[in-house]
Parts: C-alpha cells; sequence; structure tokens
C-alpha cells in the first residue's frame, strides 16, 4: 500500500466516497468520526496526510486544526480542510490557521486526489 492517508468527517457517506477516491489511487486510509478520534489515530499512526472536516462532534475541525499544529509530533502533517463552509474569508483563516489546502463539498474526486498527490505523492 501506498501512503496513509487519515479521514476525519462525521458523515459516513462522505468518509466512504473520500475513502474510494483515495484506495483506488493506492492510498491506505484511517478514518475518525469525531475530532478526538481524528487527534488519537493522527497521534497513534502518524498519517502521511489529513482530510478534515469542520463540522465534527465533540471537537471541531478547527480545534484539531489547532492542536495539530501546536503538537511537535504533528505539526508537519499536511492537512486538506474539506467543508461545506465555502467563502474566500473562511478559507484564507483556514489556511492562515495551518492547513494546506482547501476543499469545497460536494467533493470533486480529480479535485482530491490532485491535491493529495500534489501534498504527499503517492
Amino acid at each position: 500500500m501506498g501512503k496513509t492517508v487519515l479521514i476525519a468527517d462525521d458523515s459516513k457517506v462522505f468518509r466512504a466516497l473520500e475513502m474510494a477516491y483515495l484506495t483506488s489511487r493506492g492510498y491506505a486510509v484511517l478514518h475518525a468520526g469525531d475530532g478526538v478520534e481524528t487527534l488519537r489515530l493522527a497521534h497513534e499512526n502518524k498519517p502521511d496526510l489529513i482530510l478534515l472536516d469542520v463540522q465534527m462532534p465533540i471537537m471541531d475541525g478547527v480545534q484539531v486544526l489547532s492542536t495539530l499544529k501546536k503538537n511537535p509530533e504533528m505539526k508537519t502533517i499536511p492537512v486538506i480542510i474539506i467543508s461545506t463552509i465555502g467563502r474566500d474569508f473562511d478559507r484564507e483563516i483556514f489556511i492562515k490557521g495551518g492547513a494546506d489546502e482547501f476543499i469545497s463539498k460536494p467533493i470533486n474526486g480529480n479535485e482530491l486526489i490532485h491535491k493529495v498527490f500534489k501534498l504527499i505523492g503517492v
């Protein structure tokens, strides 16, 4: 298997869709349904990249991103924010907060694969 991507999204449908795109291109996939689980899996597995939804239970994506970027062991993991929030102002906030890329929902599979490949290769 190729590099590992952690999908963090409370929607099983979006996790399954993202996983299908990624596994078809050879990426290994982990997935989490809330922010706390995302941080646990990121700490335990050190994935090559995290796809991070903004609106999640327990701890939202903004809090997860902030926690990741403050942790010396995880701050270098690239993060792509995936959200229904798509205004330029919001994108700018996420990028300033440490996100490497932003993708609006609904997801375009080609855009997802392109951005993942750009950040971590295969």
